[in-house]
């Protein structure tokens, strides 16, 4: 079933709901979509996990109540509300300090395009396209001992209604990724590359063909890798990240630290630092759901309009992100907090948290080859893979496979391999000196919170 044609029902759903509660809404989400895996010994074509299903919450003034189900007719969401009902007459409403604000009235349909609608291109030739990729990868590839390439393609169909809402979207992106194990006999290193872009199955290739620049870097750095030390020298060092390991950077230092529902478990120490100094005067950071990358959206899953937030201006804490209830709750301790769109769910049966989005840094002025001349002694940082954060300690965590020594302002060949930065977020970014003039979208990967939870 079509879902934008339950808004009515979903409609009569919220306004049963707020007869007895002071605010409720309905969420409906339902996910498609393709994952094809090669190497070189199997090859699978799979559809991504369903997911369908809807969710009615109840603001009872003091606690959120909701129930979820995954049948999508008018029945089941007339059953729902009555379950729901039942619950909000056994608990009652109360008078809370914390209201929550439905929005503006607005009733649209938003839908993200695509040139080739990825759902009607055929098994057979999403297969193809990985394979091809594969091959890609291991053309001239040195070392090169086991290869994997997987594509695939993701869609979700989204609607949120309350009083003053009845919002429908259609978002559609893609995902490539290559990974590469080298060997020697001796010893394994394995790298991997790749995207996720907005789109459709069109946003594979560049210029009709898979000559992506990520599959050079993985053939020229795979073996450089393969059997590097560790650095011999752990300790302060001055460094250039790559446009992806600053994109992890970005993630990792001020993604989780600037989420206001931690602000209201006091598990996060930007709370303290608003409107405070926390970088270098170079440093501008930016959330935005809304600028086309990979975690882009119109509205989030609690019917935000997607809008960018500042959240570093000039080296000073100006913003943090927040889904509904926390924007409320903080406003209600009289703190000035700007609603984003940051309410996101990991499912439709899951509830919603403050998540970042496109979270990243904005360009400052300098090429890669000016910020490497500066450098006296010191490294280049390139392919990161993972990283964590402490939001109440401020502590963070970005690893890496690349080190590449920097001498006398030219880089040497000397590689060490893996890598890992660590230290105080605050002295981190208040160390920022130059700032590179292009803004890398590092598209893959998820985000947890709490090890679980995860979004794009």
């Amino acid at each position: 079933m079509d879902l934008q044609s339950l808004v009515p029902a979903f409609a009569t759903a919220v306004e049963r709901l707020e007869a007895r509660a002071p605010y409720a809404s309905a969420y409906a989400r339902r996910d498609a979509g393709t994952n094809v895996r090669i190497d070189s010994v199997s090859t699978t074509c799979q559809p991504v996990a369903p997911n369908a299903g809807f969710t009615l919450v109840a603001w009872t003034g003091s606690r959120f109540l909701e129930a979820s189900c995954d049948e999508l007719d008018a029945a089941a969401i007339d059953r729902t509300a009555g379950r729901l009902l039942e619950r909000l007459a056994a608990v009652g409403a109360e008078a809370g300090r914390v209201a929550l604000d439905p929005g503006e009235p607005l009733e649209r349909h938003f839908a993200q395009p695509m040139a080739v609608d990825s759902r009607r291109v055929p098994a057979v030739e999403k297969v193809a396209l990985a394979r091809t990729l594969r091959e890609r990868l291991a053309e001239g590839a040195d070392r090169l001992i086991q290869s994997v390439a997987i594509v695939g393609d993701v869609h979700a169909e989204i609607v949120f209604v309350n009083r003053a809402r009845r919002l429908s979207q259609e978002l559609h992106r893609v995902r490539q990724i290559a990974l590469g194990v080298f060997g020697d006999g001796t010893s394994q290193a394995s790298l991997h590359g790749g995207f996720e872009r907005i789109g459709g199955w069109d946003r594979h290739l560049v210029d009709g063909s898979l000559a992506h620049a990520y599959l050079d870097e993985l053939r020229r750095d795979g073996p450089r890798v393969l059997g590097a030390p560790r650095l011999p020298d752990p300790g302060e060092h001055d460094c250039v990240f790559s446009g992806d390991f600053a994109g992890i950077f970005a993630h990792e230092a001020f993604g989780h630290g600037t989420e206001q529902d931690m602000f209201l478990k006091d598990r996060a120490k930007g709370a303290e630092f608003l409107g405070k100094p926390v970088a270098s005067p170079l440093v501008r950071m930016y959330d935005d759901p809304s600028n086309g990358w990979a975690a882009s959206y119109f509205f989030d899953d609690e019917g935000v309009l997607a809008t960018p937030t500042e959240i570093i201006r000039d080296g000073l804490l100006t913003h943090g992100i927040n889904d509904r209830y926390s924007a409320a709750a903080l406003g209600a301790r009289g703190l000035a907090v700007q609603k984003t769109a940051n309410g996101r769910r990991e499912a439709y049966d899951h509830k919603p948290y403050t998540r970042m989005t496109n979270t990243y840094f904005g360009a400052g002025d300098s090429s890669v080859d000016a910020m490497i001349a500066s450098i006296r002694h010191g490294y280049y940082l390139r392919h990161p893979s993972n990283g964590m954060e402490d939001p109440k300690g401020w502590g963070i965590q970005l690893e890496g496979a690349m080190a590449e020594e920097i001498r006398d302002g030219r880089l040497t060949g000397t590689v060490y391999s893996p890598v890992v930065v660590t230290g105080s977020v605050p002295k981190l970014l208040h160390s920022v000196s130059m700032v590179g003039r292009d803004v890398v979208e590092a598209s893959l990967g998820m985000c947890g919170k709490g090890y679980k939870e995860w979004v794009k």
